[in-house]
């Protein structure tokens, strides 16, 4: 997923491969990136946000500011990662020091999905919103872009998926205008999730607002067990590319 995601570009950004190739390369990347995608796409506070925007009194127009600005700064963090992993130290794609980088990291997630599990609420007991969680129902328009934009940029966990996004990006030495391409694209993938359950909500408020509040209650239920999930499979991901690089 990540080989050769901190190996500084060959040659500069500028200089475009032939059509044909550049493409063959962008849709490689694009499924380097599928699994950062899908784990920025599954994580669960978000969606819970975005359910909790769905009972405030400007619901559609709130849900989509909040989705705006989550994708701006999906896309944005992706794409300076990107175009900065030119100014790293260069690394070899087998080289020691980045085989032990990925497993210690791998690790790292893995770790802490299991402390994410110790910790979840026991069966039975009753979970309460946090009281930031429950003024989101009284947001307005410019609360929920700020919303999205705090949640998507002081996220630790996001944040590293998006660095490694970047770097996976700046390992294809695409130009200029293919790399903000594939940051877009893989941002679109990452609030794909948030996407349509905002759509469904525009199109068919009214038949999907109950389904929707079942679901807020089981996300909130279950919130570390899924964020755990997502960890634990990013960081065996990492491990076993280290493991195959030693």
């Amino acid at each position: 997923m990540i080989a050769g995601a901190i190996a500084r570009p060959a040659s500069p950004v500028w200089m475009l491969p032939p059509a044909p190739a550049m493409i063959v390369i962008m849709t490689q990347v694009l499924g380097d990136l599928i699994p950062y995608a899908v784990a920025v796409a599954t994580s669960p506070l978000p969606l819970i946000v975005v359910l909790l925007l769905f009972r405030s009194p400007h619901a559609r127009a709130a849900s989509v500011a909040f989705l705006v600005s989550r994708f701006l700064v999906v896309a944005v963090v992706a794409g300076v990662v990107a175009f900065a992993a030119e100014f790293l130290p260069e690394f070899d794609d087998s080289s020691l020091p980045l085989a032990v980088l990925r497993i210690l990291v791998g690790l790292a997630l893995m770790v802490w999905a299991v402390v994410k599990v110790l910790k979840r609420p026991k069966r039975g007991d009753d979970v309460d919103m946090p009281g930031w969680m429950a003024s989101i129902e009284n947001s307005t328009v410019p609360s929920a872009a700020r919303l999205g934009l705090l949640l998507s940029a002081a996220n630790v966990k996001e944040l590293a998926f998006g660095f490694g996004a970047g770097l996976t990006i700046a390992s294809a030495d695409l130009a200029v205008g293919p790399t903000i391409l594939i940051a877009v694209l893989y941002a679109l993938v990452a609030c794909l999730a948030l996407l349509v359950v905002i759509v469904a909500f525009l199109v068919a408020e009214q038949r999907v607002r109950g389904p929707l509040d079942s679901a807020r209650g089981w996300l909130v239920r279950n919130n570390s067990v899924l964020i755990a999930g997502v960890l634990l499979i990013i960081g065996a991901i990492l491990v076993g590319e280290g493991v195959s690089s030693l």
